[in-house]
């Protein structure tokens, strides 16, 4: 027996090893639908929008995206960060969302429910200043309305600050005295207009997040 057949199947199995793997299943969607109404947040001036930030959470069914996305424009691909509850934490810029594609790592064929919402641009933490919190109700009621176009008619008017998945909640007034934070949908929130004359909030853990509502 020759050694030949050997040498051929050692050269089979290079190149095999050699040849690209076929490319994973991929779902792309335009920004500009999975980053709703972006544009119009950017465009109102920085002075009507500097408390508050758009937010954006990635589902699937009802669970939270856990598939990994990237941003893909002019060939650039830069993944995209995306919180365990769903929540993308870095949005494109005006020019990308002009003409970048969002790709996930999913068949073409699987649907992704999308989250929009409209929270406090100070970052959650069990001590807050209220005043920011204050800020940020105030701007989103308008804000809110500008955002949506066409839609404003339908579109509620945010009044307090929930702190999600806080049991409970104390605001510290002016003159040092504390007072237990109201419960709205299951979590303690603050309302300004309710609550006036608040300098802090405390919370016994950092909340997931800060809910306008």
């Amino acid at each position: 027996m020759t050694p030949r057949p050997v040498r051929a199947l050692a050269l089979a199995a290079l190149v095999a090893a050699a040849a690209p793997a076929a490319h994973a299943a991929e779902k792309a969607v335009d920004a500009g639908k999975i980053f709703v109404r972006y544009d119009a947040y950017l465009a109102l001036p920085p002075a009507e929008r500097s408390h508050i930030v758009m937010a954006y959470y990635l589902m699937q069914g009802d669970k939270p995206l856990a598939a990994a996305a990237s941003l893909v424009d002019g060939g650039v691909r830069t993944p995209l960060p995306i919180r365990a509850d769903g929540k993308v934490l870095k949005l494109p810029t005006a020019a990308q969302l002009a003409t970048a594609k969002v790709a996930f790592a999913l068949d073409a064929s699987a649907k992704i429910n999308l989250i929009i919402g409209m929270e406090p641009a100070v970052a959650p933490a069990a001590d807050l200043d209220a005043r920011e919190l204050a800020a940020a109700v105030a701007q989103a009621a308008p804000a809110a309305k500008k955002i949506a176009g066409l839609m404003a008619f339908a579109v509620p008017t945010p009044k307090a600050v929930r702190f999600v998945d806080v049991p409970s909640g104390e605001a510290e007034l002016a003159d040092g005295r504390r007072v237990a934070l109201p419960m709205l949908k299951g979590a303690p929130a603050y309302d300004p207009a309710a609550l006036p004359n608040v300098r802090r909030i405390h919370l016994p853990k950092v909340p997931r997040k800060l809910d306008l509502d």
